[in-house]
């Protein structure tokens, strides 16, 4: 586990949706780390661009709840996940994935580790689909907080 209660956080949100069981399985790229989108390897269809989803941990600003140095905190902020789709498939399979989601981080979901509570204080929101030329997008906005 990670020594911060930020990097905790972050470790705690990225288990909870590498827990998600989708079918067919979509590969996941995470912050700041090497993904090459996928693409069918073979068949008739070869180079064609597969899902996948992409997610964003945004922190936003720390609350002291307290006056004293040592009072609680609270942290809180946003795990964005980005449903992406090729392009003229329609934005139903998309915008499912996207529900599923939203589903796996329910209001009231809590998470634990390392001395650390995480809660899903709100139900993630399912964005309107954001079409490209070669891809579609839906986002969804999961917002925690975190009294530490």
């Amino acid at each position: 586990m990670a020594g911060t209660v930020e990097a905790t956080i972050a470790e705690l949100l990225f288990a909870k949706l590498t827990s998600l069981v989708l079918s067919p399985v979509l590969p996941l790229a995470m912050p700041s780390i090497s993904f090459t989108p996928p693409v069918e390897s073979s068949g008739p269809n070869i180079g064609r661009a597969l899902p996948y989803l992409r997610v964003d941990f945004i922190p936003n600003r720390t609350d002291n709840l307290g006056l004293a140095n040592d009072a609680k905190a609270r942290h809180q902020g946003i795990l964005q996940v980005m449903a992406i789709y090729p392009a003229n498939g329609g934005v139903i399979k998309p915008t499912n994935t996207a529900g599923l989601i939203a589903a796996h981080f329910a209001k009231g979901t809590i998470l634990y580790g390392s001395g650390v509570k995480v809660k899903v204080y709100a139900k993630p929101s399912v964005g309107a689909p954001m079409i490209e030329p070669d891809k579609v997008n839906v986002p969804v906005t999961i917002l925690y907080r975190s009294f530490n």
